[in-house]
């Protein structure tokens, strides 16, 4: 699998087959290009406009928005239901964490998430190969919220994703502050990174925004 980070909590995921997959297709608010992209199924976490810009996609794609299962190519798609702020979603609504097979590998996509999960999503997410996690803060868990997720769910692979970056207005924190937490201050930025189930790194990766700089 073939993995590139948009921007935001956009990323395009390739696999060997050549299936695409784009999570969490954004507007212009969140500051970032908005780059065209062509893909086989879109998920969606929530309805927030930063999170569900079909405009933003070529083509005639399949789209998944809730927990259906969602099967593309050889690419298969679930989500377990979780929520957006800490208050139950009283605040923000809720959240879909999107749980992915890819090229035999677990993905999950924790979309907006705003708390620690319960239990159910928790065992869902568990022992994952690779977690894409927000821990800019405000709107999601911040890194010490994402930090504990991690250590409850155990990822094989850590992506930050929904952090500040050069051009968003978001009130949101820049990814130093997780990659300090975690010990990964000296983790190199990755434009595209390609993992197979007898290679996947371990650890936190930090990825390059494709349509912007962090």
């Amino acid at each position: 699998m073939k993995l590139e980070w948009i921007g935001h909590a956009c990323f395009r995921m390739t696999a060997q087959d050549g299936t695409v997959v784009i999570t969490d297709p954004y507007d212009e608010s969140v500051g970032i290009d908005m780059v065209p992209l062509k893909a086989d199924l879109i998920t969606m976490s929530h309805g927030h406009h930063d999170h569900n810009h079909e405009e933003m996609i070529v083509g005639s794609p399949v789209i998944a928005r809730g927990p259906e299962l969602a099967a593309v190519g050889s690419v298969t798609s679930r989500a377990v239901d979780s929520y957006h702020d800490d208050a139950q979603g009283a605040m923000r609504g809720r959240n879909m964490v999107r749980i992915f097979t890819i090229d035999g590998m677990k993905i999950v996509h924790m979309g907006d998430q705003g708390c620690m999960p319960d239990e159910d999503v928790l065992e869902a997410i568990a022992d994952a190969d690779v977690m894409m996690i927000p821990v800019g803060g405000t709107y999601t868990v911040d890194e010490a919220g994402a930090k504990a997720i991690i250590e409850e769910a155990k990822p094989r692979c850590v992506i930050p994703m929904h952090v500040k970056t050069k051009r968003c207005p978001y009130p949101i924190a820049p990814v130093d502050g997780f990659l300090a937490l975690m010990g990964a201050e000296d983790a190199s930025a990755y434009s595209v990174i390609e993992l197979s189930e007898g290679h996947i790194p371990q650890g936190v990766l930090l990825m390059k925004p494709l349509a912007d700089e962090l």
